[in-house]
């Protein structure tokens, strides 16, 4: 009958012998749960991000935007990143320049008074500079607005529903949480 040392020393060399060929094996697998809380994920091009229990996190990426300029309401201000060329938008997708139609040769660069409807409300001074800086008239006229100050009825409603301005804010540009941001002409100077 073996000893219990000769068991244990028997035993040890099968498990030595064993574990030789699968030596990659374990560094591939993801750990036990137990492990999770303290377990270093370093991702790969192309895998599932993974909080800190190992399970997959849906959360997005997210790119740091410290070093962008913002405004006084603390958002990012993209049209003086421009001017600054701190960023330098592409102007298509692909990389190609956008074919351009006769009424993308008009340059405008005036304020648009909107009056708000609403008594208690500030006027809005739309900015064309700010929107020509990366975007061609065709952009928004006169698919979303009628080239004539005034002739397309904007409402805040709409603006939320992804209508008017909100075709672009509140997804790419600034979002619309701060009505002063866009409210900002006091009704008795703008009459």
């Amino acid at each position: 009958m073996p000893t219990p040392k000769l068991k244990t020393l028997v035993i040890a060399a099968f498990a030595l012998i064993l574990s030789s060929p699968f030596d990659g094996v374990a560094a591939d697998m993801d750990p036990a749960p137990a492990d999770w809380p303290s377990f270093d994920y370093q991702r790969k091009p192309g895998e599932f991000k993974r909080n800190k229990y190992g399970i997959v996190d849906p959360s997005p990426d997210v790119v740091s935007l410290q070093q962008l300029p913002v405004d006084t309401y603390g958002f990012v201000d993209w049209t003086k990143a421009i001017k600054d060329t701190i960023i330098a938008p592409r102007e298509s997708i692909s990389g190609k320049p956008p074919a351009l139609g006769p009424e993308d040769s008009e340059k405008f660069s005036g304020d648009i008074l909107i009056r708000s409807k609403m008594k208690f409300m500030p006027d809005v001074i739309f900015p064309h500079s700010a929107h020509t800086e990366w975007l061609k008239c065709s952009t928004c006229h006169p698919r979303i607005f009628k080239k004539k100050a005034g002739a397309t009825p904007i409402t805040m409603t709409g603006i939320w529903n992804g209508q008017f301005c909100g075709r672009c804010h509140d997804k790419v540009a600034f979002p619309t949480r701060n009505c002063f941001k866009c409210h900002s002409v006091p009704r008795s100077t703008s009459k």
